[in-house]
């Protein structure tokens, strides 16, 4: 202990008191798919179905299930309609997706530049560019180096407001700056540059100090005359950006920098120092995979080796349900995929739940023959009916789950809530119903509504058969490990196990009052030897609640 040498009063403040358990969230929904817009195999975050479209398109015809139709936007759009808030998004395609491409000519018909949609897919097809004779200048930006006795371009607009000459000295780390005067020679006894309008020559003063060595950087932003500059127009839908370039190589850089459609290759200045064309006769569009332009493709026909790929981007998000959007249990790969995800996530402290639908078919003795068995996977049916031309697989119907599920406390079952789907592509008999309930398929009937037979899992095992008890379980984990990580090199005695359990207890008290646990019991302790391992172990008994599936009434009559 220290010495102490002023008299007063000291207070320590040990801050195991004020740690709790902190926010576990249970609604977080994953999903992949594929789609006509955006970037593949990247995480995308949405919060609503209208920003899910801005970011991944449209949906395609539907032509029955039979022609690769595009599944993630179908499936948010059943999520986002019942209840689902956070989904982390991911879109997959095959290898045969490809950004559309226009390729900019010259004049002479040379190649110039190439702009590329800035994703893979059809949805760029619809870009139209226009490319005329601009209306007002054009405003060019380059740096040069200091022994430099031309600017890029050759001509300039005399007195241009905009226009500017620094140099950024080597030796000093000085940005100097420049009185410009054109056409004319300049005054050695002023810092001056001198610009030729109609050449583009520079001409710097000796004065000391102020002429640039080879060393030194030349900074220069000018005006182009309208008449030596062209205007590109990119239109897609409602959107629409403009640009006033002097050249192709301006183009590219404006469109690196700003645009929201496209991009394009880092162009070699000196070799795309050619005029714009004139104009074009109007508005061309991408998509028109002439002229060296390149049509846009959206890799719909992703194998279960892409699903996988781009499931494994979401291993380390907290996340709390996962699917594959529009892929049901006939196809034997996709369901792997989503089992080996689930188990991998189960594995690395990422604990969630799956869900994955029926295909097209009605008969109940091939729905209820399905081979899925765990606790954490639930298998929905039937399909949903969209429209009277349209019926989409059970896998559609999982995402309303989804949407659903992701909308309840964790306590809440969703046996017997309400789906807002248009309408099921079957509507089931109490007796098919209940072959399809005992062979753990989470059926939705048509009875005031649509609404969830029973909430169930694939699970044989009972003690696993509720939803709600796999959620209820898997919450007590992330809020016991919420609690838990704070404690992590802390001193390992008595009192501070007892604050780490009176952390737990107030967490674990918070779910019986909940109603989420009828009851627990914990114990945090550790033995001398673990004390010295910095190691202690929490011994947790939880008791979920169960959730009302039936109500027996008997009625007296008198």
């Amino acid at each position: 202990m220290a010495e102490i040498i002023l008299p007063g009063t000291y207070i320590t403040v040990r801050d195991e008191a004020l740690i709790s358990a902190g926010r576990v969230v249970t609604g977080n929904i994953g999903i992949v798919g594929t789609a006509n817009k955006g970037p593949v195999n990247e995480v995308k975050i949405l919060g609503s179905f209208t920003e899910a479209r801005e970011m991944f398109g449209n949906s395609d015809p539907w032509q029955g299930g039979s022609n690769n139709e595009l599944t993630l936007i179908r499936a948010l759009e059943q999520v986002y309609n019942n209840g689902g808030k956070t989904v982390y998004a991911v879109r997959t395609a095959s290898a045969a997706a490809q950004n559309a491409a226009f390729l900019v000519k010259a004049g002479d018909n040379s190649d110039l530049t190439k702009l590329n949609a800035k994703s893979p897919g059809t949805w760029a097809n619809d870009i139209a560019i226009e490319i005329t004779d601009a209306d007002e200048a054009s405003v060019v930006s380059e740096e040069l180096a200091g022994n430099a006795t031309n600017l890029r371009r050759t001509k300039v607009v005399e007195g241009g407001g905009l226009n500017s000459i620094t140099v950024r000295q080597l030796s000093t780390g000085q940005v100097l700056r420049y009185t410009i005067v054109y056409n004319v020679a300049v005054d050695n006894a002023q810092p001056q540059v001198s610009i030729n309008t109609t050449t583009g020559a520079i001409g710097f003063t000796t004065l000391a100090g102020f002429a640039p060595v080879v060393a030194d950087t030349i900074v220069a932003r000018y005006q182009v005359p309208a008449i030596n500059s062209k205007k590109v127009e990119l239109t897609y839908g409602p959107s629409k950006e403009r640009y006033y370039v002097a050249d192709a190589s301006h183009l590219a850089e404006q469109v690196n920098r700003s645009s929201s459609l496209v991009s394009t290759e880092a162009a070699d200045e000196d070799d795309f120092l050619n005029d714009l064309p004139a104009n074009t006769g109007g508005k061309k569009l991408f998509g028109t995979g002439i002229g060296g332009n390149t049509a846009g493709a959206n890799g719909e026909a992703a194998t279960a080796d892409d699903y996988k790929t781009s499931l494994a981007l979401l291993e380390n998000d907290i996340i709390n349900i996962v699917m594959l959007a529009g892929q049901t249990d006939s196809n034997s790969q996709m369901a792997t995929a989503l089992l080996g995800h689930i188990n991998t996530t189960t594995e690395i402290k990422r604990e969630r739940i799956g869900l994955i639908g029926s295909n097209g078919t009605t008969d109940v003795d091939v729905i209820s023959g399905h081979t899925l068995n765990s606790e954490r996977l639930i298998f929905v049916a039937p399909g949903v009916k969209v429209s009277p031309g349209e019926t989409l697989p059970g896998a559609y119907t999982a995402a309303a789950v989804a949407g659903l599920i992701s909308a309840l406390p964790v306590q809440a079952s969703p046996t017997n809530k309400p789906l807002n789907v248009p309408g099921l592509t079957a509507e089931f008999s109490s007796s098919k119903l209940e072959k399809l309930v005992l062979n753990r398929v989470l059926a939705v009937e048509k009875r005031e509504g649509f609404r969830v037979v029973k909430g169930i899992t694939t699970s044989t095992n009972s003690a696993w058969h509720q939803i709600t008890t796999r959620r209820i379980v898997d919450y007590a984990i992330y809020g016991v490990r919420s609690s838990c990580n704070p404690y992590i090199g802390k001193l390992n005695n008595e009192r501070v196990r007892g604050a780490m359990k009176a952390t737990l207890d107030a967490f674990l008290t918070r779910m019986v009052e909940d109603e989420a646990l009828i009851s627990y019991e914990l114990e945090v302790s550790a033995t001398r030897a673990q004390e010295i391992a910095g190691e202690c172990i929490v011994t947790m008994t939880i008791r979920p609640t169960f959730s009302i599936d039936f109500i027996r009434v008997t009625m007296f009559l008198g």
